[in-house]
């Protein structure tokens, strides 16, 4: 895509797994390769310097995950790089400068803390993109008022007997048209999506908690055990049982229709 001009205090949000380049958008003057170039920073984070080692331009970078209800996970929804400055912006420029400091004298709990003052800035991102839109993939599934109410009511009640039509009357759109316009904003359909949210929700509690299987599943919508572990091993390759055994912190993403 075209190259994107951003500034000091500007936050840059790259779509997951999306290839990309930071430089400048003229000739190159030369490249380098990572592993010849980083050092240990301290407390596990790595620095990394191109160009002639002048201090002219100072990026803080990582992977973070944005999730709501710990089942929506907002930037995958996200279609093209999103920049914003923050440095007007209060909050987001206040957890910006921390943060600067923070990796200017790392120490002992500095990756925890700058983790967490990264994604203060990214909500606060998200937030202003929600509230004024800005014609991305992002925006077009959650500032759509209609679309939201359906979004909401599958995130605060996963258990409850949807269907597209149910969701359809939630939204007040006909069940076509809720279904067109659903599956134009996301990148899978409303019975999809209320899948992913219960799987990704039931693999939090497996991860998190010492809840049994059976009451897992009667609270994300299965009807006992053996209807969320194959729900489960479709999505996961992995049964409920097997996953909580494993102990894994973040749940992964459920694989969609026909992934293998």
């Amino acid at each position: 895509g075209p190259w994107l001009p951003f500034d000091a205090g500007s936050i840059l949000v790259v779509p997951p797994r999306q290839a990309h380049r930071v430089g400048e958008a003229g000739p190159v003057a030369g490249s380098v390769r990572a592993e010849d170039r980083c050092s240990l920073l301290g407390d596990g984070l790595v620095t990394f310097t191109a160009g002639n080692g002048s201090r002219d331009v100072l990026l803080l970078c990582g992977a973070i995950s944005a999730s709501y209800a710990t089942a929506l996970e907002l930037f995958d929804l996200l279609r093209e790089p999103l920049v914003k400055d923050v440095s007007a912006d209060p909050a987001a420029g206040h957890a910006f400068a921390l943060m600067r400091g923070e990796v200017s004298r790392p120490g002992l709990g500095t990756q925890a803390m700058t983790e967490l003052l990264m994604k203060q800035c990214l909500v606060a991102l998200l937030r202003a993109r929600l509230e004024h839109g800005d014609g991305s993939g992002l925006s077009a599934a959650l500032h759509h008022p209609r679309l939201v109410r359906a979004v909401l009511a599958v995130l605060e009640d996963p258990a409850g007997r949807h269907s597209v039509a149910s969701l359809a009357t939630v939204a007040g759109m006909s069940r076509a048209s809720f279904a067109d316009h659903f599956s134009r904003a996301f990148p899978y359909g409303p019975m999809d999506f209320v899948q992913k949210v219960r799987l990704r929700i039931a693999a939090r509690l497996l991860a998190t908690t010492v809840l049994p299987v059976k009451v897992i599943a009667q609270s994300v919508g299965y009807g006992g055990p053996a209807a969320l572990a194959r729900a489960f091993r479709a999505s996961y390759g992995i049964d409920p049982v097997g996953y909580r055994r494993a102990g894994i912190d973040d749940p992964r993403e459920p694989r969609g229709p026909g992934q293998g």
